[in-house]
């Protein structure tokens, strides 16, 4: 890998990227409200400055990860973690532990919520609403990091349009409620707790890094590993400072009404105009799927040229590799998906 930072994949090049980060990061906590309300919004103005803090934090880590990646020309992550666990290259279990988790975890709220989402628009059991989620995972996976980054990429613009649109709309609306926040300096839990809490949200949204590795290597510099994580710095940082803003605004409302399970739609509802609520459902679904995509991915780089490697079957071929992996982390996804969002986002993180 070159040191100078000179760009040489461009805008789009480093977009495509971020929007992986983007796209692992927006799932079914980020797009329902559910982890920007109890990580931060609950904790006043401390909640609605430190997601700038935290995502920063986790773009200097990923920049880290991705220059690890190039020096050693390696996609998998379980190389790039010995790389920069050394020289104790040993602990790098402890990520692997910390991925599979968090994997289990948030593509179990991914199926849970999307199955539920196809039940509203198509008549269906959850049973096979669950697996017709699985198909559509499936199928945007196996097919490797050029598809995964053009997906991220289209489902994160739609994203930014439908969820940025909802949130800036939101904060205007309660403007007054966030200028009484702000002069009253509410701060319920006072400043160093709230700090903890946004340090493990970058903690567990560290399950970005396996999916930037595996798709980041067209990025041959520095630059264009700078501006990737730049890209994704704006991406989250905001995108998350603004659902917090809005959610603060609407603070008084959530807890009475008990919204605090779908605190987003329940914005979306007091806003009052229709198309927002369409906007909640595109952004939600395309959350959803998009961070399935992403966290499943990583595991498949990872394992894809290390299992079978002395198979002459059919196992040896990277597609039935791809296809196997998949379906494995698929199903114990599904067995997590069983109980249910809150308890994911609240425990599983």
């Amino acid at each position: 890998m070159t040191n100078t930072t000179k760009q040489t994949v461009g805008f789009a090049g480093a977009f495509s990227v971020a929007s992986v980060w983007f796209t692992t990061h927006a799932g079914a906590g980020f797009a329902t409200g559910n982890q920007g309300w109890q990580y931060y919004a609950i904790y006043g103005i401390p909640g609605m400055i430190y997601p700038l803090i935290s995502m920063g934090l986790l773009a200097l880590v990923l920049r880290e990860a991705m220059i690890a990646s190039q020096i050693i020309e390696s996609r998998s992550y379980g190389d790039v973690m010995k790389y920069m666990y050394k020289p104790y290259d040993k602990l790098y279990i402890l990520f692997e532990i910390f991925y599979y988790c968090i994997v289990l975890a948030a593509v179990g709220g991914v199926i849970s919520s999307a199955a539920g989402m196809i039940q509203e628009v198509i008549p269906m059991g959850t049973a096979l609403a669950t697996i017709l989620v699985g198909i559509i995972l499936l199928v945007l996976i196996i097919f490797g990091a050029d598809l995964v980054r053009r997906v991220a990429t289209i489902l994160g613009i739609a994203i930014i349009i439908s969820g940025f649109s909802i949130y800036i709309i939101g904060t205007v609306e309660t403007a007054g409620v966030l200028g009484e926040t702000i002069s009253t300096g509410y701060a319920p839990n006072g400043w160093l707790y709230p700090l903890w809490r946004a340090i493990i949200y970058c903690g567990f949204q560290c399950v970005a890094i396996p999916s930037m590795v595996a798709c980041c290597e067209h990025l041959r510099t520095k630059g264009s590993i700078n501006l990737a994580s730049f890209l994704g710095f704006l991406m989250n940082g905001f995108g998350v400072a603004l659902a917090v803003w809005m959610l603060v605004g609407f603070r008084d409302g959530i807890v009475a009404t008990e919204s605090l399970k779908l605190p987003t739609l329940y914005a979306c509802q007091q806003i009052g105009i229709p198309i927002l609520f369409y906007f909640y459902k595109i952004c939600l679904f395309c959350c959803l799927i998009s961070t399935g995509v992403s966290c499943i991915f990583g595991i498949v780089v990872r394992f894809e040229n290390v299992l079978f490697k002395k198979s002459t079957g059919v196992m040896s071929n990277i597609m039935a590799k791809r296809i196997a992996i998949t379906l494995f982390c698929i199903i114990l996804c599904m067995l997590i998906s069983t109980f249910g969002l809150t308890a994911i986002v609240a425990y599983g993180y």
